[in-house]
């Protein structure tokens, strides 16, 4: 489905996917060029950390608006139709590119004209630039994992709890360790080992809690599922796309809302005329599924900004910060519970979370048990030794040849 042009360059480890979290990392520089101090009296660092806090607070409303928003469009008696609400929303999307390019153009260096900033932007499709067969190659299947993602998330929140579903969706880290472990050649360290058997029970507690019935279940899968798809997407384009700016993330989900718009409306109308989803044109719950597909727009250009702008630490923080934050709004408004077997099985899944986001250089600092590191020793050797043998047969062979 998708070639790999570029295989060595992507095999940077698990973090640098956890802080794409829409799959990117790096900066802009054409747009950074902007980034002047906008107060002479605090030096660039703090500027970063109250630039960062505004991030935290934005990502963290801007999440639990969206799905709480979303859940209450699913609420309303004449309105049954996640994948609607999944495209509707992705539609809303195609703004973040004229969002990023419009002010760039205007308040950017007078070096980089128009043209300039689109030809920089486009370079993540390829040297060729952006291309019909790169928008088959590379849209068409990260939107319909988008799509996929989304669908599961929106679905899920039919059956159990916002709360419930942001808890389970945050062990997507451990799924993205997992994921580029088998791709993207990551080490096994114990913190990762520690924070995948975290996330782990963290799962398990949600899942006893809520009971072992089968629409529960079915909710508590969907919710995985959504961060299985999740972390699927971002080491696909840490793989296939690599390191992108800010202007080549937002160029991407433009493109990505286009193809949703164009693409997969077919869907919804069979999903529609099948009565597989319900909705009556009518009676459209339009304040909640604009609200929810305005706050999606919003969580993502800050996450996107606030990658290329400040620190990736903030940007899991606002994620983790909209977890309890959606338990008091459920709480509060919709009056479930959040028992203390839920409490502690999220504490678990956020202490997974933020273990996956030590840095390597940490993390190397604890180390396996003696047996354990003597056993990857052997091993390690062992490699070494295949490979001697195989550069020394290939050599042979090229001798002979020749």
């Amino acid at each position: 489905m998708l070639t790999d042009d570029k295989d060595s360059k992507y095999h940077n480890g698990t973090k640098d996917v956890i802080e794409l979290e829409l799959a990117t990392t790096g900066g802009d520089d054409s747009h950074q060029s902007t980034d002047r101090q906008w107060c002479t009296c605090i030096s660039p660092s703090a500027q970063k950390w109250l630039l960062g806090l505004f991030i935290i607070i934005g990502i963290a409303v801007s999440w639990v608006g969206s799905t709480q928003f979303a859940q209450s469009s699913l609420y309303s008696p004449s309105f049954n139709a996640p994948f609607f609400t999944v495209w509707f929303s992705t539609v809303w999307m195609i703004v973040c590119y004229p969002l990023y390019f419009g002010p760039t153009c205007l308040f950017g260096s007078k070096q980089n004209k128009a043209k300039d900033i689109y030809r920089q932007n486009e370079a993540v499709f390829g040297k060729r630039g952006l291309t019909w067969w790169s928008v088959l190659k590379l849209i068409g299947p990260f939107c319909i994992c988008w799509a996929a993602c989304n669908y599961m998330y929106v679905y899920a929140l039919t059956i159990i709890s916002a709360a419930d579903v942001t808890a389970l969706f945050a062990s997507n880290t451990v799924f993205i360790y997992i994921l580029s472990w088998v791709w993207l050649s990551e080490t096994f360290t114990p913190l990762k080992l520690l924070a995948t058997t975290c996330s782990i029970i963290g799962v398990v507690l949600m899942a006893y809690s809520e009971g072992f019935s089968a629409d529960s279940g079915v909710g508590i899968a969907l919710a995985l599922g959504a961060a299985v798809t999740s972390a699927l997407y971002k080491v696909l384009f840490k793989r296939f796309v690599g390191d992108a700016n800010l202007g080549q993330v937002s160029l991407f989900l433009t493109l990505l809302a286009l193809f949703d718009l164009f693409c997969l409306w077919p869907i919804m109308v069979t999903l529609y005329f099948t009565d597989v989803e319900t909705w009556d044109w009518s009676d459209m719950p339009w304040d909640y599924l604009c609200g929810s597909a305005a706050l999606q727009v919003v969580y993502n250009f800050l996450i996107n900004f606030g990658i290329a702008f400040t620190y990736p630490l903030f940007i899991a923080v606002g994620t983790v910060v909209g977890i309890p934050l959606n338990a008091v709004v459920d709480f509060l408004w919709r009056e479930v519970p959040f028992g203390y077997i839920k409490i502690i099985g999220t504490l678990f899944i956020i202490a997974g979370f933020l273990l996956m986001l030590i840095p390597a250089t940490w993390q190397d600092k604890v180390r396996w048990p003696k047996c354990m590191r003597c056993h990857q020793s052997c091993h390690g050797n062992q490699d070494d030794e295949e490979l001697d043998r195989d550069a020394k047969q290939d050599a042979q062979t090229q001798t002979e040849e020749d």
